[in-house]
């Protein structure tokens, strides 16, 4: 993978997670489950991931996976699956740039943890 590809995906990750942090701050304050400025980043993100709301449960996800391929890339992880550690394809890494496994394993990983 080359560096200039590293990183577009890289600003196309921290692009993302900043939006989606603005929304899940203000879904948070909207239904007045917390003052966002009371809290951390991360006491923010366990309190959506524990949610009863799928849209916050969702962000928390979503914002989880990006944070992750974000410290794979400082680590130079970047593009190796998680369970594999082959390279996953850049079709998919265009598609999703936060997704941690290749084709084969979404594939096992949907079929035996997801039903």
């Amino acid at each position: 993978m080359n560096s200039e590809y590293l990183k577009q995906q890289t600003v196309r990750l921290e692009q993302e997670y900043e939006a989606l942090s603005a929304e899940l701050y203000a879904e948070l304050d909207a239904a007045c489950l917390v003052t966002t400025a009371e809290k951390t980043a991360n006491e923010l993100l366990t309190l959506a991931a524990q949610s009863i709301n799928p849209s916050l449960r969702q962000k928390a996800n979503r914002l989880e996976a990006i944070d992750a391929a974000l410290c794979a890339m400082r680590l130079d992880l970047y593009g190796i699956c998680a369970d594999c550690e082959e390279p996953i394809g850049i079709n998919i890494l265009d598609k999703d740039p936060a997704q941690p496994r290749c084709q084969q394993c979404q594939s096992h990983n949907k079929y035996h943890h997801q039903r």
